[in-house]
């Protein structure tokens, strides 16, 4: 199994070619949608992953699936939220 750590956060560069009315999020807002992230991302995945949330703002995934797949169903509940995130391979068992 291994585990991935991510860290959500929002950062706005303006409208995107995906979406041109992009506007701007304001700082309640934000921290709404990263608490958000939190409670969202379990949706995410069936029975085959162990979420723990750290209080330095990361989740740690523990999984056997791969770190792509990972990072795609986490980049599907990002994308709901308008946020980003810092990953890293936590590590592997």
């Amino acid at each position: 199994m291994a585990i991935y750590k991510y860290q959500p956060y929002y950062k706005y560069d303006g409208p995107t070619h995906a979406d041109p009315f992009r506007e701007e999020l304001d700082i309640e807002q934000q921290k709404e949608n990263i608490e958000g992230f939190f409670s969202e991302i379990e949706h995410y995945f069936e029975s085959d992953a162990k979420f723990e949330r750290r209080d330095d703002y990361f989740i740690w995934i523990t999984s056997d699936i791969s770190q792509n797949e990972c990072d795609e169903r986490v980049k599907r509940c990002l994308n709901s939220l308008d946020l980003f995130a810092n990953r890293t391979l936590y590590k592997e068992h």
